[in-house]
């Protein structure tokens, strides 16, 4: 059975992918703005997983 994310999971990933990206292969992010984007993203994906898309099937 597969499982659907939520768009708030996919912001997440996508915010952590950009950010590992760009920190590794452009330019150093400093912590102090990495830190918050992190927390943001953290927290999106943790949502996301909360109100994750419910099965609408009736078994």
């Amino acid at each position: 059975m597969k499982r659907e994310l939520s768009i708030l999971t996919k912001i997440g990933i996508l915010i952590y992918v950009v950010y590992s990206l760009v920190d590794r292969f452009i330019v150093g992010i400093p912590d102090i703005i990495a830190i918050p984007i992190m927390i943001i993203g953290i927290a999106l994906m943790a949502i996301g997983n909360l109100k994750r898309p419910r099965d609408s099937t009736i078994k």
